[in-house]
């Protein structure tokens, strides 16, 4: 059992355990049905008291070393003739504890995604540990004559390393799977990266930080979300700078390591010599970086000194720490407390981005364009909390599949969780970005509910993104149902879907089309922001090396245009091309309902559903099919298709909205006519010059009109024009 009572041991910080000796028991959500929308969470989670958490793992610690030696069983780590990285632990008579984490770390070593070495700095543990020593193969093994303390030790092992980055690693810790590999392509992602730490998680499940930052106070350092009983918490599921990560999972280039000089031996035995070098990291103009998809569990304390001990440490350390860099510490810039301390970095622009749901390329109804324009803001370094009010993946392994990984993906807890964030959050955010007309009138509407004015909660820009005028979408569906319509109905509905539109700073819409639609309802200060795409490096396959037809969409429910559209061409078309092109085939990509999968299951109509990649399915058709009737917007998939060199076969709802002239990059015919639909997709399928030229133009048209750099300098514009009040 612990000597510490439980409240120190979740307010403890962490231990250098290679200085101190083991103690005891240590789809898509539309206007009409947002509202109703269910909301997805992943399954709740009930964390273990902390010190309860570190029996187990002493238990099991014991365990591991009995079943080493009664079974006579060695640990052995697969040599690697060029690590990648090189795992540094220091240890001190932590004998169980270090046998478990030994044993995990050689179990899991396929697992690391990784080639990596392991080095043991031994600070002369008792000759028990010693035996331990004696059943490892393929490590390093160093073992001192005297205790060197823990920044001496670790620069010992770190002397001896081979790899390009150096892990240091508590001997008490157990790394979850893939994280070694997430820690190195880090610095790979991301620019001038010096130093990355992981999340760590008490045995049982409660935090004990995702990175940490200064203030300025007499405990200076603060590790963020430490004692949080939700190691899944989407606050530490993003990956950002930080003032510093724990010395308990640490990695550095190596050569960095050396150019600073290593553990500064001044703060021997232990404690702040990591908090010193991350310090010294961003001296010397690298980043700090906790990184969320690093994960790992730490023992903390289960091979700790008395508590009192440790905080004469602390105090004499801490004073040290302060005394050499006081004066960077605090003259970086704005002082920030509460929630903004989590953030290194005082200048970065933080943007909260509201939408239906946590927008996925694979997903239609302008998700792919949400998710261009999340992604390109944490491209240009602003800090994003994207809150998905309806809707959210339940594992966050999807939730961040497409979504760049420093994005701050809140649970999606409708409307009371978005009340809350306004609550919780006013002038936290500089820009404020809202998709969509029905989460307008929401927020705008929950911003009067507690008297805060949207000016009030963000410091600079408030956005609205119209996406479409969902009005005249549902004007041409009902024209559709009853045969006619009337310009006042139109009036109306645009008129009451833009009412707040005049708040904004900036409106954002996806087309001219749609700006022209705009002008006519509402006097907005409006810009158009389509889509960004780079064109493939490769070529795409040549006409003789393609063949059939492809649908990409999203087909969730009954009602929404891509289902109607497929609904109307099975109807009418797909009769008339069989029988044409007798061996002619269909392929479906995107989320599908099981109602609607079964009745477009059909000889020659191939469902693959959600697929991992789309690639491959845009290389092998010859023509990408889009027979829309009514819609609102930009159509995401002419372009995307265009981008891969698939000339496309769309309505004219669709050429007006894309606006480009008829051959280039689509050919199109009116749904009012099937038999001439279904002649325009033969011609344009086995036509080999009209399919050329049809796709030349295509992607010269991509190539022009969206240029990823045109769309980053626009959208950063839109974020960062002054405003005045």
């Amino acid at each position: 059992m612990s000597d510490m009572p439980e409240t120190d041991l979740l307010d403890s910080p962490a231990g250098k355990d290679g200085v101190v000796e083991e103690g005891g028991a240590e789809s898509d959500v539309s206007k009409g049905d947002a509202a109703k929308s269910e909301t997805i969470v992943a399954e709740s989670f009930d964390a273990v008291d902390a010190d309860v958490g570190r029996r187990v793992v002493i238990a099991e610690a014991r365990l591991v070393w009995d079943a080493l030696f009664l079974n006579d069983v060695r640990i052995t780590f697969r040599q690697e003739e060029a690590p990648l990285v090189s795992i540094v632990i220091v240890s001190l008579n932590a004998r169980h504890i270090l046998a478990l984490t030994l044993w995990r770390l050689a179990t899991q070593q396929g697992l690391a995604g990784v080639p990596f070495e392991v080095i043991v700095v031994d600070n002369a543990s008792m000759p028990e540990t010693g035996a331990l020593f004696d059943r490892i193969d393929g490590a390093t093994l160093i073992r001192n004559a005297a205790n060197a303390g823990f920044g001496p030790a670790c620069n010992d092992g770190a002397a001896r390393a081979r790899g390009r980055f150096i892990l240091f690693l508590n001997p008490d810790v157990d790394l979850m799977p893939g994280a070694v590999r997430a820690m190195a392509q880090t610095f790979t992602d991301l620019d001038h990266v010096g130093i990355v730490g992981a999340r760590l998680v008490f045995p049982g499940g409660i935090l004990q930080e995702a990175g940490a930052n200064f203030q300025e106070d007499a405990q200076i350092t603060y590790p963020y979300l430490r004692g949080v009983p939700d190691p899944f918490a989407p606050e530490a599921g993003f990956t950002r700078d930080v003032g510093y990560v724990s010395g308990a999972v640490l990695m550095i280039e190596q050569a960095l390591f050396r150019t600073l000089g290593g553990f500064d031996d001044a703060y021997a035995p232990a404690y702040f010599e990591d908090t010193d070098l991350c310090v010294r990291c961003h001296q010397a103009g690298r980043r700090v970086m906790y990184q969320a998809r690093a994960s790992a569990v730490h023992f903390e304390n289960a091979t700790s000194a008395k508590r009192a001990d440790v905080e004469v440490l602390l105090d004499r350390n801490r004073a040290l720490f302060l005394e050499r860099h006081r004066d960077w510490l605090f003259r970086q810039g704005p002082q920030h407390t509460g929630i903004a301390a989590r953030d290194h970095d005082p200048w970065a622009l933080r943007v909260l981005f509201v939408d239906d749901t946590v927008p996925h390329l694979d997903m239609g109804a302008g998700y792919p364009r949400a998710n261009h324009i999340v992604n390109t803001m944490a491209e240009l370094g602003y800090g994003v909390t994207l809150y998905p009010i309806y809707r959210a993946d339940a594992e966050q392994a999807q939730r961040c599949r497409d979504i760049d990984q420093r994005v701050e993906i809140l649970a999606s807890e409708g409307r009371n969780g978005l009340a809350r964030l306004i609550g919780e959050r006013p002038g936290y955010f500089d820009v404020l970005w809202v998709s969509r007309p029905h989460n307008i009138a929401l927020v705008m509407q929950l911003m009067l509910d507690v008297g805060l004015s949207s000016r009030a909660f963000v410091k600079s820009r408030v956005v609205f993104d119209s996406e479409a005028l969902f009005a005249s979408r549902a004007f041409v569906g009902a024209v559709m149902e009853q045969g006619c319509g009337t310009a006042a109905d139109l009036a109306r509905d645009a008129i009451s879907e833009t009412r707040y539109y005049a708040i904004a700073d900036q409106v954002v819409c996806v087309s001219e089309a749609e700006a022209r639609l705009l002008a006519n309802y509402a006097r907005v200060n409006a810009t158009v922001l389509g889509h960004a795409m780079a064109l493939p490096d490769a070529s795409s396959p040549r006409f003789a090396d393609r063949a059939g037809f492809l649908f990409i969409g999203a087909l969730g429910q009954d009602g929404q245009p891509n289902v109607d559209s497929l609904d109307w061409f099975f109807d009418a078309v797909w009769p008339r091309l069989r029988a044409r092109m007798p061996d002619t085939t269909l392929r479906i990509v995107g989320t599908i309902a099981p109602a609607i999968r079964a009745r477009y299951t059909r000889p020659g109509v191939m469902v693959m559903g959600r697929v991992p990649e789309v690639g491959p399915f845009f290389d092998a058709a010859r023509v990408c099919l889009a027979p829309t009737r009514f819609a609102a917007g930009i159509p995401h998939k002419v372009h995307e298709a265009m981008r891969h060199g698939v000339p496309c076969f769309v309505t004219p709802i669709l050429a007006a909205q894309i606006g480009w002239e008829e051959g280039v990059g689509f050919e199109s015919c009116d749904w009012l006519d099937p038999e001439a639909f279904a002649e325009g997709l033969v011609r344009l399928h086995d036509t080999a010059d009209l399919w050329r030229r049809v796709q030349s133009s295509g992607l010269a048209r991509v190539r022009s009109e969206c240029a990823p750099e045109t769309y980053r300098e626009h959208l950063r514009r839109i974020c960062e024009a002054s405003t005045f009040v």
